[in-house]
């Protein structure tokens, strides 16, 4: 018995299997978690290393490259970049995008071995090493506590707050933003320190001393045993003043105290970050989630928990959120959804009016059937539901009903013919089980490879192949496990409306076919030349690498003259503020956020005292705002252009989707930094003349100034110092010494000794402070040292090894980004090369990523053209009738140009995908025809009465599904319910795409049959 007649003699154990998966698949769907895209491993490594107040070029040399020698020839490397500042060392490893999970997972335990293995000189502190992800990017939101309290109070409150939402599940970290290091500071009295011939070395050893607990083991008594500790740990700030920095005998008369050489005081560093909301001070919250965690989940029980603290906060300071991201989720996933739910409407429509109530009813009852079975696998596989999984169910939408449309067409059409219900049911699918498996393999074969595309954007895509692919599975059962005993149990009629409308359609399409079959010849070589004459304009097709979503958000990166204070660099940062807040474009912004010393879009969460990052976050289009982001950015530059004192002003929209480089970018490599500033310079310079450019800047950093001590050895040598103590007491002098830490108020809190003097102090003053020498002997640093200022090196980047800088400007247009590219190759080889041999280019940007990604998927587009045809040949038995269906494929993108001729929508890395993926919905409806006219040829018929009889027969199943299909996206693709830059040309490159194919097999494949197999029969088909 087969599958279909099992069905039809069990239909209770089939209904209690539809209502069970119903049930599994709405708990499946209400424990997805929510999110705007899926997430995204990139399989990087990143490795900090503090070391701090040294020099970056001797961080450089003494960390960066032994660790990049030590990685070098770690499996599955792909490049190593490294960025050294002063005091900090950052390593990426970035590894092979095929690796898998667990490969990952095991490099990255050789990584942490590996790293153990460096030498790595005194001094350096705790390293991190983490890897990196797409949650990476952007927090999931941030809480903003602003308002004129004392400093002091806003970083508590932001503490308090931080302890009580760190218990929410989900959440992978909270930062605190605008939050400088607390330290406790021991201040010593140049004079006294002068006058009890101390030295300030001495008070740190003292200290040390003082502030430790010491373990003295066990002691045993009879059946009893104590563990012995020496207890001198710190406690407060008083005890540290009491600290004996020297005994009586050391001062010939009492012991001499710590308070009596300075003062001790808990206060916060000066370096670090500032932060402001709408031009007040503040402290931000950045919470950031664990994989799989929902966005959504995490921040409605961030405003449970907010609303209960929310009255214990002080009347001084105020609460807002920014960045929320529930807002694009959930505009993001409603826009999807609503065109889901319309284009669902469409379709059951389609089938009532093909099929009738009671067999639309049924056909469309695999719906909910075939998503539910969908959700179950992806909750199953750790998935989460977000607009790319959306986006798959949208577009497997009208698909999934196929199966089932053409199983009750063909049992309807037997039942008309004389045979029961029941009958008709078994019947009906036997005889076409065969090209629905083979209609869902191909398709199958066409999405599945796309989910091993490499790269980012594959990774970011991954999950649509995937659900399309589970999809169509479950379609496939449910049409052929539980629709025929619906099929055959269901009550009502089958009386079909308006079969006078389809009847009359068919009887047009016959005349129509009978046509063209006889002039097939001519029709082929038409269809032929019209496909040449479309192709040939595909070269108008502008290119754009990833059409993103519209956001509303953007960040004006600032960077001050090399050398610029904190308070410098905040000074102008508000006068950029009070500015934006005063605009033209005031009642479009929603907030202004900023970060003074911190800048994080173009340079990679880089922190110094000359840069500044202003966040400006936009009110929606649902909010009201009629403006797109690009025009709020360009007004707002315009009337921020006149503000005097930054180097660079860059203003830079929110990425959105999967990282990419700016439309033009290209590195510069070598040793020689002036080189590579020439170089750079001299590249920026030639983009200026491209109108078309902003925003042209290069990561080179200019350096900041610093002084330069040069000790005398013979003098140092006469009052018995040495280079390394010279430099430890400078280092005292300016920085402080730190001395351990001390455990206060339940927090680890660090302990800094340093002279008491001023802020300002000048090189001349520093350079007269006295250093202790041998037998206390107190000498000025002036008389072993020597100074002088000039220009240092503050930033380092490197990629395998060797020094890089690199070039980037962003485009208002793309259509002449390969000029451009041609452009800068000439020039290098022509002009730049010969005069610096030691250097070297790399062009990247947009128009070399699109080349990459297009070569990517059409090698997977082969692979799975390749798996299409082995699936037809096996069905078919044939070598050149797998050959006809695909034909359709050609003539499908024939329809993608089309339309993005007409709408002028960019070829896309999506919208390559897209048509990647069309090749296996395209074959279907060719799949089924060609099938009936085989058996129709088996039976007897001419080629020539087999083609008109299958095409007749077939007419309403392929244009039924068809319009389903197409009914599914239509909404998506004209953006009804909101328009959707990143799927709205992907379902409109589908929509296109399909409905050229249709024609392919309703009236071009019949000729083409006709022309290999029928080369004396076309006068019969009459």
């Amino acid at each position: 018995m087969s599958i279909a007649g099992r069905s039809v003699s069990n239909p209770v154990l089939v209904n209690i299997l539809t209502v069970v998966i119903l049930v599994l698949g709405l708990f499946s769907y209400q424990r997805l978690p929510r999110e705007q895209f899926a997430e995204v491993p990139f399989y990087f490594i990143t490795i900090g290393v503090p070391y701090p107040g040294v020099a970056a070029e001797d961080v450089e040399r003494s960390v960066t490259i032994p660790l990049e020698d030590e990685m070098a020839n770690l499996d599955r490397l792909d490049r190593i970049r490294s960025r050294t500042r002063e005091g900090f060392s950052s390593v990426t490893l970035e590894f092979d995008q095929a690796v898998s999970r667990r490969e990952f997972d095991r490099l990255f335990q050789e990584v942490q071995n590996r790293f153990n293995r460096v030498s790595l000189p005194a001094g350096v502190q705790q390293e991190t090493i983490q890897e990196f992800s797409s949650n990476d990017f952007l927090p999931v939101i941030e809480l903003v506590l602003s308002g004129e309290a004392p400093y002091g109070e806003l970083v508590e409150t932001a503490e308090a707050f931080r302890d009580r939402l760190r218990s929410i599940r989900g959440v992978s970290r909270i930062e605190l933003v605008g939050v400088r290091d607390r330290e406790i500071t021991v201040r010593l009295d140049q004079d006294l320190l002068e006058a009890y011939q101390v030295s300030l070395f001495e008070v740190v050893q003292a200290l040390q001393q003082r502030n430790a607990t010491v373990p003295g083991g066990v002691l045993t008594t009879g059946d009893r045993e104590y563990l012995l500790r020496t207890v001198g740990a710190v406690r407060s700030v008083r005890e540290l003043e009491d600290t004996v920095v020297r005994g009586p005998e050391g001062t010939g008369s009492h012991s001499l105290q710590l308070s009596s050489l300075g003062r001790v005081s808990e206060e916060y560093r000066r370096e670090g970050t500032m932060a402001r909301f709408n031009g007040k001070p503040a402290v931000s919250l950045r919470v950031t989630k664990l994989p799989r965690a929902s966005s959504i989940g995490i921040i409605d029980a961030i405003h449970r928990r907010v609303a209960s603290l929310e009255d214990a906060l002080p009347a001084d300071i105020t609460l807002d959120y920014f960045s929320d991201q529930s807002v694009p989720i959930n505009n993001s996933l409603d826009t999807l959804l609503s065109n889901a739910l319309l284009g669902l409407v469409l379709v059951v429509l389609v089938l009532y009016a093909f099929l009738g109530l009671r067999n639309a009813l049924m056909t469309a009852l695999g719906i909910p059937l075939t998503l539910a079975m969908t959700f179950l696998v992806l909750d199953s596989l750790g998935e989460t539901l977000n607009s790319n999984t959306l986006f798959g169910l949208v577009l497997v939408l009208g698909l999934i009903v196929d199966h089932a449309i053409v199983n009750v067409e063909n049992s309807y059409r037997l039942q008309q013919q004389g045979l029961s219900r029941r009958d008709a049911a078994v019947a009906g699918t036997n005889q076409v089980i065969l090209p629905v498996l083979a209609a869902t393999a191909t398709t199958v074969a066409a999405f599945l490879p796309l989910a091993f595309l490499p790269g980012v954007v594959g990774r970011f895509l991954r999950v649509v192949p995937i659900t399309v692919s589970i999809a169509l599975v479950a379609s496939a059962l449910e049409a052929s496990v539980i629709l025929p005993s619906h099929y055959a149990d269901w009550p009502g009629r089958e009386k079909a409306p308006r079969r006078r409308l389809i009847t009359a359609l068919q009887d047009r399409f016959e005349v129509l076919l009978r046509r063209l079959y006889r002039r097939r010849g001519i029709t082929l070589t038409v269809i032929f030349l019209a496909m040449v004459a479309v192709f040939s304009q595909a070269g108008r097709v502008p290119l754009d690498l990833f059409a993103s979503e519209e956001v509303s958000l953007f960040y004006i990166e600032i960077e001050m003259p090399p050398g610029s204070s904190l308070e410098r660099t905040s000074r102008t940062t508000e006068l950029f503020e009070n500015r934006l807040l005063d605009s033209s474009r005031t009642d479009d912004i929603r907030a202004v956020s900023s970060s003074v010393g911190f800048s994080g879009g173009g340079r990679s969460g880089e922190r110094r005292s000359n840069l500044a990052q202003i966040s400006v976050e936009l009110r929606t289009p649902q909010a009201g705002r009629t403006a797109s982001l690009q025009t709020v950015m360009e007004d707002l530059q315009e009337e921020t252009a006149h503000i005097a004192g930054p180097e660079v002003v860059v203003f830079r929209e929110q990425p959105s989707g999967p990282p990419r480089d700016p439309p033009v970018s290209f590195r510069l490599f070598g040793d020689d930094l002036q080189a590579l500033r020439q170089v750079a310079e001299q590249f920026r310079l030639h983009l200026e003349q491209y109108p078309e450019l902003y925003n042209i800047t290069d990561n080179f950093d200019r350096g900041t100034p610093e002084v330069r001590i040069t000790v005398d050895h013979q003098a140092a040598a006469r009052y018995g110092l040495s280079i390394q103590a010279t430099g430890d007491f400078l280092r005292g002098v300016l920085e402080g010494v730190p001395a351990g830490s001390v455990f206060l108020g339940n927090r680890e809190t660090d302990l800094r000794v340093r002279y008491n003097l001023p802020e300002d102090i000048t090189l001349e003053e520093a350079l007269q402070v006295q250093i202790a020498g041998p037998r206390e002997r107190m000498i000025p640093f002036s008389s072993v040292a020597s100074a002088r200022v000039d220009q240092g090196i503050s930033l380092i980047r490197r990629v395998d090894g060797t020094r890089e800088v690199t070039v980037t400007a962003e485009a208002r247009t793309t259509d002449r980004l390969g000029e451009i590219n041609r452009d800068l190759d000439r020039l290098w080889q022509e002009e730049i090369s010969p005069g610096f041999p030691g250097l070297s280019l790399t062009l990247e940007g947009r128009f070399a990523e699109i080349l990459t990604i297009f070569l990517d998927i059409l090698r997977v587009f082969l692979v799975g053209i390749f798996l299409i045809y082995a699936i037809l040949g096996t069905q078919f038995r044939s070598y050149t009738q797998p050959f006809l269906i695909l034909f359709s494929v050609p003539f499908a993108f024939v329809g993608v140009i089309v339309f993005l001729l007409i709408s002028a929508v960019p070829l896309s890395s999506t919208v390559i995908y897209a048509g990647a993926a069309l090749a296996g919905i395209a074959v279907n409806d060719s799949i089924v025809l060609l099938s009936f006219i085989n058996e129709r040829r088996s039976q007897g018929d001419s080629v020539a009465d087999a083609v008109a009889g299958a095409a007749r027969t077939r007419f309403r199943a392929i244009l039924l599904t068809s319009l389903t299909t197409i009914g599914g996206l239509l909404p998506t693709a004209l953006g009804l319910f909101g328009e959707s830059p990143l799927w709205g040309p992907m379902a409109g490159t589908i929509v296109f795409g399909l409905l050229f194919s249709t024609v392919t097999a309703l009236l071009v494949m019949p000729c083409l049959y006709g022309f290999f197999y029928d080369r004396r029969g076309g006068s019969r088909l009459a």
